[in-house]
């Protein structure tokens, strides 16, 4: 699974550009929708690209052409993990600190089946659109992962999150998850499931 994001902000204050590549594997229990197996590639935050490395230039290229990766084509899928193949060979000079990786990231693309069901389902039945964040703030060792919807509703998975910044190795398990309508009225679901994501670029 990859995820190509965009750092938006950290602690509610703009964070400084930011490129990344994180993989995964699993974890124990089912998957909420932002938290999957595979490979998570981050963007440099807020505008331009000009100055990113050129993998960085080819996955923003290949991600604002497929709506968030609703309409990613087997020749686009097969660009990506070849970007991805020759990012991981080539390695990360250092971990990343808990500092880059706690801000609020913006969902460019991913191929989790989970939350592209969710926001081409929402555009399809209900004309909704819809806004995918991950925000990560590791000073109280939390991660949250947010749906939401133009229409006021939201759907919020939270869980702890610890980074080990001497392997780049990032642990996190669920401890709630909640759905919530336009109309103010919150429906809690039971949490299950944890795993890890490696920081390796």
């Amino acid at each position: 699974m990859l995820v190509l994001s965009a750092a938006t902000a950290g602690r509610c204050a703009p964070g400084p550009s930011l490129v990344g590549i994180n993989r995964s594997a699993g974890g124990s229990g089912r998957r909420r929708p932002g938290e999957g197996r595979g490979a998570r590639a981050v963007a440099p935050a807020a505008a331009s690209t000009s100055s990113a490395p050129a993998f960085i230039k080819e996955l923003v290229a290949i991600a604002e052409e497929t709506n968030r990766g609703e309409t990613l084509t087997k020749e686009g899928r097969a660009k990506i993990d070849d970007i991805c193949s020759r990012i991981s060979a080539e390695g990360s000079p250092r971990p990343v600190t808990k500092g880059e990786l706690s801000k609020t990231w913006k969902l460019v693309l991913t191929t989790e089946k989970e939350t592209l069901f969710i926001t081409s389902n929402a555009k399809k039945w209900k004309n909704l659109d819809t806004d995918v964040l991950q925000i990560i703030d590791l000073d109280v060792g939390k991660l949250q992962n947010l749906i939401s919807f133009d229409n006021g509703a939201a759907f919020v998975v939270n869980s702890t999150l610890d980074l080990s910044e001497e392997s780049g190795r990032s642990s996190f398990t669920f401890t709630d998850a909640q759905l919530c309508l336009p109309s103010k009225k919150t429906f809690g679901l039971p949490p299950f499931g944890q795993g890890w994501f490696d920081t390796v670029y």
